[in-house]
């Protein structure tokens, strides 16, 4: 079932928005170069019906299969995945994002911060989860795409923990993002004004594209749309 089947078969015979009681989730697929890391606001592992990327091997020989997403939430109700809220990118801009990532595991972290470019430009994409309320973890859970960052670098920490009587190493990281709007204005060759993107247009084989013919004269001006 697609989650767009789910959310329409859970909405019933509601009608009106105080009738609903669904609740949503997101997941976060991080696409770091050789080590996919799958997390959901959630406790537990999250099976969903539709694998993303590549599976994913721990140090200790355990297979993180890429339907599987870990839940970040502890006993306590404590979210240790730090995630912002997303703004909107139509009204034109696009803002610095700081995600935490819990307890990543030793090889994951030595590799990740040995080599940025494992990071660097690669995907962070958020999906949406549905419940109804009070409702468990089950198999095949529906997911549907919400948006998609780009990751920019990463900062690394180490801190000595302890964990049920024992000192252990806590590894974690600040992934850097920004929306796909960044940098949309450098593209190679000039800016928005109509002679680069003519030049653009010819270079892709188009034979013209007015697309920026209007940007100076338009400059400083305020338009209202009724």
């Amino acid at each position: 079932m697609s989650f767009e089947t789910e959310l329409l078969a859970r909405l019933g015979g509601a009608s009106d928005v105080a009738d609903i009681d669904i609740m949503l989730r997101r997941a976060y697929f991080y696409d770091f170069d050789g080590y996919p890391t799958r997390l959901w606001d959630g406790v537990g592992i999250l099976n969903t019906a539709t694998g993303v990327g590549d599976d994913l091997t721990l140090s200790d020989g355990t297979v993180i299969a890429s339907n599987e997403w870990i839940g970040t939430i502890s006993a306590d109700g404590t979210n240790l995945h730090q995630r912002p809220p997303l703004a909107d990118p139509r009204e034109g801009t696009s803002p610095r994002y700081e995600f935490g990532i819990p307890y990543l595991d030793a090889p994951t972290f030595a590799a990740l911060q040995a080599d940025q470019s494992k990071v660097r430009g690669r995907d962070l994409t958020v999906y949406r989860v549905i419940f109804s309320r009070g409702e468990g973890l089950r198999p095949a859970t529906s997911i549907a795409f919400a948006a998609r960052l780009e990751m920019m670098g990463t900062r690394f920490d180490r801190s000595l923990v302890v964990e049920g009587g024992t000192m252990v190493n806590r590894h974690s990281a600040t992934v850097l993002c920004r929306s796909l709007e960044y940098g949309r204005s450098r593209f190679p060759g000039g800016t928005y004004n109509d002679t680069t993107q003519q030049e653009r247009a010819r270079l892709l084989g188009l034979s013209s594209d007015s697309g920026c013919a209007f940007v100076a004269r338009n400059a400083n001006r305020t338009y209202t749309f009724d």
